[in-house]
């Protein structure tokens, strides 16, 4: 006789087994268990050799209440032991021999009985939740787990259960019939009915979440709704973006103990995290906000990123959380992080790579200051190019990838994470795109600093954002010597103190082609010859010379001219602005012979103004003289009037009748003809406008009388 002893978990040779468990939920706080096991002798006899089977066993939750196993309506005799798991008991049942081509069906019932919280067995049971394991062991395609729920209560696990609702009051039944595991199915369920948690409201700036804990936790509640409070502003200036998004629950769970992991469910709305009193972890999945897999392309990136963060929280906050350890690169788990994916869960594996991201990120950003961790990380959540401006659109991703990052790094944040990508990140194949990055960077570098304080041309750099290096490099060769006239242009403008054209340096960043390349290459020297131009007639027109030169400036309007060509030089039409330089030009050069003939013709008139009125005073005075040597009126009025007349014709004497006797007497010592000689002494105008004494022009009359 030889004795196979059975052993749990697993198909033994020789034996089949058909396994079907049922778990049942109710909302008072229970869970019981059913689980019915068939197993059939297929060994068959050797001679007077027989093989059989006495006992059977399974697993079952550490602590489990009222284990029974019965078989053709006998109950049998069980017992129990432990195991290395500290949340798994294995309970034997004894019966008598099953020889070959025998069968027994053994029911196994029992209570999950769930353990205080924060404690080290992760099975938890109370009233309107439990977190425990559920498992089914056989041969393949003979195993079904089914988990009947209270309608108001919902189920999540680590496995992918099919859902079949009942109608009104009637469990949900949840079943899995698919193994997923060695010889058999095992998945760790949590249930819970969300209106029997606990749960506290927080507002943080524009962000309102509930904190859910289980019924009775006050301490992890409390706990949990201070490190919301005071980590999401933390998390908003480390990102540099406000909270985005739609999670409005962070919940209690011992799920994540099980996993190794809390989890960011976006579309549940909820966020779940262990019961441990852990910021760490809590900053860690309220960071999944702008870091998941909508936003950045590789596991790796994303986790490493928020528990980067994480760690940078808990420092501004004074939490405390001790950071994974670096792991063997060499070890049996390790694997290029580009190769971790979400699809293909291996617990050892998993274990890995979260601490493997983290060293590969921490090795990258770790040594930044905030202000330039936020720069890079908010550029990455944005999905910009590493080649653009802050800000810009130009180039965005939707979703940022190991590529981009790693440019980010590098143009945002000024440093180089090839050597980590090669050891942590990459493979084999992918280092040699690192090596043609590295290449086609240096001369983006070069091309960069010899066109002086511009962007390289956006073909350059919509190359380098793709990481089309043989494109780039391409484009760059040609560029060169464009680059040096962009340089040259720069150099003229700060030597005459005239900005470039927006639209000429517009052109030059823009260019994409070849096209462009070739119009810009044309374009730089020209607008470095039209803006010395400018410059240069400016300078002189502005300057000061002599006040011929001056003058004729203007009057024919250079100094418009020249504002005229600047106008046109700033707006960027070249061809304008250099007719209205040559235009400025010829004014200038006008200028001193317009302006000197001026000032000759105004002398000229001005002399005239002066000269004719002193003439014709001479030529009055002159008629006056020659009137008096002939013994006619000085004035202009004795020439043609009656009395100048009669005192011509009739020379003054007794009997005269137009003489009064008596008034022509005269004083002793008068001039007795001085009355009659000057008829028009009171009435010369001409000669008091002149400027001269009517006693001037008495000696003149006295004069010619006396002749």
């Amino acid at each position: 006789m030889v004795l196979v002893p059975p052993g749990p978990a697993a198909a033994a040779n020789g034996l089949t087994e058909e396994s079907h468990a049922r778990y049942t939920v109710s909302a008072k706080g229970r869970v019981t268990a059913e689980v019915t096991t068939t197993i059939t002798n297929v060994t068959p006899d050797r001679g007077s050799t027989y093989y059989y089977w006495d006992a059977y066993s399974i697993p079952v939750p550490a602590g489990a209440d009222d284990v029974t196993a019965t078989s053709g309506g006998a109950r049998l005799s069980t017992s129990t032991r432990g195991t290395d798991d500290p949340d798994t008991e294995v309970v034997q049942a004894s019966f008598s021999p099953l020889r070959y081509g025998r069968s027994r069906t053994i029911t196994w019932t029992y209570e999950v009985d769930g353990a205080p919280v924060r404690s080290k067995r992760w099975t938890r049971v109370g009233p309107g939740y439990a977190t425990f394991a559920v498992q089914s062991w056989g041969d393949d395609g003979r195993t079904t787990v089914e988990v009947d729920v209270p309608r108001d209560m919902t189920l999540d696990s680590t496995a992918d259960f099919a859902e079949e609702r009942g109608p009104r009051n009637k469990p949900t039944v949840y079943t899995l019939d698919e193994q997923n595991a060695e010889n058999g199915i095992w998945a760790a369920v949590s249930v819970r009915d969300p209106d029997r948690a606990d749960a506290r409201e927080i507002t943080v700036g524009d962000a309102t979440l509930t904190v859910e804990g289980f019924p009775g936790d006050e301490k992890w509640l409390r706990f949990a709704a201070k490190q919301v409070e005071t980590g999401l502003p933390e998390l908003e200036r480390l990102v540099g973006s406000p909270w985005p998004a739609r999670v409005d629950v962070v919940r209690e769970d011992v799920s994540p103990q099980v996993l190794g992991y809390a989890w960011f469910d976006d579309r549940g709305n909820e966020i779940v995290v262990g019961e441990d009193l852990d910021a760490a972890t809590i900053f860690h999945e309220l960071g999944h906000a702008w870091f998941d897999d909508e936003r950045f392309e590789g596991r790796w990136l994303y986790e490493g990123l928020t528990e980067v963060t994480a760690h940078r929280v808990l420092a501004a906050t004074g939490g405390r959380g001790t950071p994974f350890e670096e792991p063997k690169r060499r070890s049996k788990d390790a694997l290029p992080l580009i190769d971790w994916s979400e699809q293909a869960r291996d617990h050892d594996v998993d274990g890995y790579a979260y601490a493997a991201a983290y060293t590969a990120v921490r090795s990258i950003l770790g040594d930044l200051d905030d202000e330039t961790y936020t720069a890079v990380v908010d550029a990455a959540h944005a999905g910009e190019s590493a080649y653009e401006e802050p800000g810009s659109k130009i180039g965005t991703r939707s979703t940022v990838g190991w590529q981009q990052f790693l440019d980010l790094a590098a143009e945002r944040g000024g440093v180089d994470g090839s050597a980590a990508y090669r050891r942590w990140v990459i493979t084999g194949k992918q280092a040699k795109q690192l090596d043609a990055r590295a290449d086609a960077r240096a001369d983006y570098a070069a091309l960069d600093e010899a066109d002086g304080s511009w962007r390289v041309p956006a073909g350059v750099r919509s190359a380098m954002t793709d990481w089309e290096f043989d494109d780039a490099t391409q484009a760059m060769t040609t560029l060169a010597p464009v680059a040096e006239s962009a340089a040259a242009l720069q150099a003229a403008s700060d030597g005459v103190g005239l900005a470039v054209p927006d639209a000429v340096r517009g052109t030059y960043e823009r260019a994409r082609d070849a096209d462009g390349y070739a119009e810009v290459a044309g374009l730089l020297p020209r607008a470095t010859t039209v803006l010395t131009g400018v410059a240069a007639v400016s300078d002189d027109v502005a300057a000061a010379s002599d006040p011929f030169t001056e003058l004729g400036e203007r009057i024919l309007g250079a100094e418009d001219a020249t504002a005229r060509a600047r106008a046109a030089l700033a707006d960027g039409d070249l061809d304008l602005a250099a007719a209205r330089t040559t235009v400025a030009e010829e004014q200038a050069g006008r200028a001193t012979g317009i302006g000197a003939g001026v000032v000759v013709v105004a002398v000229l008139l001005l002399a005239g103004a002066v000269l004719v009125p002193v003439l014709l005073v001479r030529a009055r005075r002159r008629r006056r003289a020659a009137a008096a040597v002939a013994g006619l009126p000085a004035g202009p009025d004795a020439l043609g009037g009656q009395v100048a007349s009669g005192l011509t014709d009739a020379p003054a004497g007794p009997g005269n009748a137009d003489t009064d006797p008596g008034d022509a007497a005269t004083a002793p010592g008068a001039d007795p003809g001085a009355d009659a000689a000057d008829p028009g002494a009171g009435t010369d105008t001409d000669a008091d406008r002149d400027g001269r004494s009517t006693e001037e022009g008495d000696r003149t009359a006295r004069t010619g009388a006396g002749a």
